[in-house]
């Protein structure tokens, strides 16, 4: 029996689809520099034409493809938040399980794409409010994990916004040391804010 003819939606979100994966795996191999949309085309076996009927630029394309990596990653977490709830220490494999996270090659790409926009004014256009809304997600997912404390305290919003920086400036120091060993008093630190936050 012959299959369903895809409809035209559906080859349309296919392709997109095949783009977004071509970007996101050459940022992980080639970094911001490298990645470009020849780079993406061949990866994804597809034409410049086909690109830019998806995406108007190079940055449209980017902010696209750290949208979904923040999103993929966003969903990690939340998948790992069941076995959390029967944590003892929920503060301190909450944090560590956020440290994890950063340490995923998807995740440092994003990253860069940010020091990136430094100086690309369309690509830092683009990706404010990508950023935002990862922020926002975050926020829920700490909200989510630590409901009393999200209730009764007025600045959990804020220790939240402190974790994840004190994290990902951690992980931007380790990518020029090349070394992650001596952040440990830096995560004891931090595990103990949460601790007297959420108690």
């Amino acid at each position: 029996m012959p299959k369903p003819r895809r409809t035209q939606q559906q080859r349309r979100e296919g392709t997109r689809a095949r783009l977004l994966a071509a970007a996101q795996t050459g940022l992980v191999e080639r970094g911001y520099a490298g990645t470009t949309t020849t780079d993406v085309c061949r990866r994804a076996e597809l034409s410049q034409g086909a690109l830019f009927k998806h995406f108007a630029s190079k940055g449209e394309l980017l902010a696209a493809t750290a949208e979904e990596l923040f999103a993929n990653l966003i969903d990690a977490y939340r998948d790992s938040m069941p076995r959390l709830a029967g944590v003892e220490d929920r503060a301190a494999a909450a944090v560590q399980l956020l440290w994890d996270v950063f340490e995923d090659p998807r995740l440092l790409a994003a990253i860069e794409l940010y020091g990136a926009a430094r100086t690309d004014r369309e690509l830092a256009a683009r990706l404010a409010p990508v950023a935002e809304r990862h922020g926002e997600n975050l926020r829920g997912l700490a909200r989510e994990l630590f409901p009393e404390a999200a209730a009764r305290r007025p600045d959990f919003d804020a220790l939240v916004s402190v974790v994840v920086q004190a994290i990902q400036g951690a992980t931007l120091g380790s990518l020029a040391a090349g070394d992650r060993s001596g952040f440990a008093p830096m995560l004891a630190l931090l595990t103990d804010l949460v601790r007297k936050t959420v108690g």
